[in-house]
């Protein structure tokens, strides 16, 4: 059914509707959890079309509401494409034929047009999305350790650039999957089982602050301030944490 709350939803809903290729629409993200939008929310959704057909909705967005509003827009992957409106609201959605929407990764998501098993095989997409994935904390830890190590390397010898890559994008996310990994199950359920970095906020605010106060400092002194963070971290929260390693690190880089 349409969203009644949103006229954009609303109009895609109703036009959908009215063409026979289109066998189903799944919203995901905000679109579908409506009480998660803001004035910054994009639009996030699935197509799923007859076969042989979705590439036609892939190269000509005539179907997509108020289309001659559109100030740009740009192929992605081979499935999805984004699309900014000249209003400002951001469109990102994927079109597929039912082989390949078996083949995606869901998760929140809620099925507004259904013309044959559409939310079946989205509820077995999402199943497989969400399903545990194994994590091997000492990986995670010692990549996060290898990361701030190189990047010091490079920012020394002057390649600042692939140096702040490396601690602010590299090393924060293993951290950030060795937390996740080490929280109660009550403040899993905040996150964004697809990207470990949405809503990380609001499961532990007091980390996510400690971190985004270090990547406020120049390069090399991000990477010695998120170690810190880090192990404080981690000592509080892993009874196997190799602590011990960190000194390694440090002494290498006079920390």
């Amino acid at each position: 059914m349409p969203d009644t709350d949103d006229p954009f939803i609303d109009a895609l809903v109703r036009s959908l509707s009215a063409d026979p290729d289109v066998v189903g629409l799944v919203l995901a993200g905000s679109s579908a959890e409506t009480e998660r939008r803001d004035q910054w929310s994009d639009h996030d959704f699935l197509l799923i079309t007859e076969d042989g057909t979705p590439e036609g909705y892939r190269t000509d967005l005539s179907w997509l509401p108020q289309a001659e509003d559109i100030a740009y827009w740009f192929r992605e992957t081979p499935h999805g494409l984004k699309v900014l409106y000249r209003t400002g609201l951001l469109v990102e959605f994927a079109a597929f034929d039912r082989a390949e929407f078996a083949g995606c990764a869901l998760n929140h998501y809620r099925v507004a047009i259904d013309r044959g098993g559409i939310a079946d095989v989205a509820a077995q997409v999402r199943g497989r999305s969400m399903a545990p994935r194994t994590v091997d904390r000492f990986v995670e830890f010692r990549n996060l350790l290898s990361l701030l190590y190189i990047a010091n390397g490079r920012a020394r010898r002057g390649e600042r650039l692939s140096a702040n890559v490396f601690v602010r994008t590299y090393a924060v996310d293993h951290l950030l999957r060795l937390a996740r990994d080490l929280m109660p199950e009550d403040r899993l359920a905040r996150l964004d089982a697809l990207d470990v970095w949405r809503r990380f906020e609001t499961a532990d605010p007091v980390l996510s602050a400690d971190i985004d106060a270090a990547l406020t400092l120049p390069v090399e002194a991000a990477a010695k301030a998120l170690l810190d963070v880090a192990d404080q971290w981690l000592l509080d929260h892993w009874p196997e944490y190799p602590r011990d390693e960190t000194y390694v690190i440090r002494d290498l880089l006079g920390w």
